[in-house]
């Protein structure tokens, strides 16, 4: 199990998260980018692991209402569009982290 970042801010006025873990890896990723992201069996097929949540469902203007951690392995977001049943593992938030500072989406 993955520690929690160091660094977990949501910066509103950019529509980001600033993101860092105590090694040092660390991104800046869009809230848009983090919603598509979900992990719940409504945006990701629970069978065959295909997301459902297509790209352009995801609001531009779409933020964090509520940042709550769920045990010590996980962030529940609930998001502008109401959506709340995602549960981002931190092992998940360092992948999305890793790809981001690795200049991929």
């Amino acid at each position: 199990m993955l520690a929690p970042p160091t660094v977990f801010r949501a910066h509103r006025a950019d529509r980001e998260f600033e993101i860092e873990f105590s090694d040092q890896v660390a991104a800046r990723v869009p809230f848009r980018t983090l919603r598509w992201h979900c992990p719940c069996a409504m945006c990701v097929d629970e069978m065959t692991g295909v997301r459902i949540l297509k790209w352009e469902n995801v609001p531009a203007d779409i933020a964090p209402v509520k940042l709550e951690p769920s045990g010590n392995y996980a962030l529940k977001i609930t998001w502008s569009d109401g959506h709340a049943s995602g549960i981002y593992t931190w092992d998940r938030i360092r992948q999305i982290v890793q790809s981001r500072s690795d200049g991929h989406t």
